[in-house]
C-alpha cells in the first residue's frame, strides 16, 4: 500500500468538483511530517480515485511556514452518479480541499 499526498488542486469550471491534483508518493518521518519519495506531478483526479480503490492512503498536505503538515485523509464520494474525492473530516477549519493552493 502506498501513501500519497495532495498539495494543490484544480476544480472544474463550476468550482464544485476536483478535476486535477498536484500530488506525490510520500512517507511520514519519525515526527509524522510528510516527506516525498517521488517528484510532485499534476494528474487527473481519476488516478486518485484509482489509488483509493487499490487501497492506497491519500491525504492532504498543507505548507505552514517552512514545514509541510499532514492534513485530513481523502475519501471517495459520489455526487449525482459521478465519483470524486473529498476530505474525510469536514470539521477541521482551513484544511479542506477548497483550502489547498490552486493551479
Amino acid at each position: 500500500m502506498s501513501v500519497h499526498m495532495i498539495v494543490a488542486v484544480r476544480f472544474n469550471a463550476d468550482g464544485d468538483r476536483v478535476e486535477q491534483v498536484r500530488w506525490g508518493r510520500a512517507a511520514r518521518d519519525a515526527e509524522g511530517a510528510p516527506g516525498w519519495h517521488a517528484e510532485l506531478v499534476e494528474q487527473d483526479v481519476n488516478l486518485v480515485i484509482d489509488a483509493l480503490h487499490f487501497g492506497d492512503e491519500v491525504a492532504t498536505a498543507f505548507k505552514v511556514g517552512n514545514e509541510m503538515l499532514l492534513g485530513p485523509r481523502i475519501r471517495l464520494v459520489h455526487d449525482h452518479g459521478i465519483e470524486g474525492i473529498d476530505t474525510i473530516d469536514h470539521n477541521v477549519p482551513g484544511r479542506s480541499l477548497m483550502d489547498l493552493p490552486r493551479f
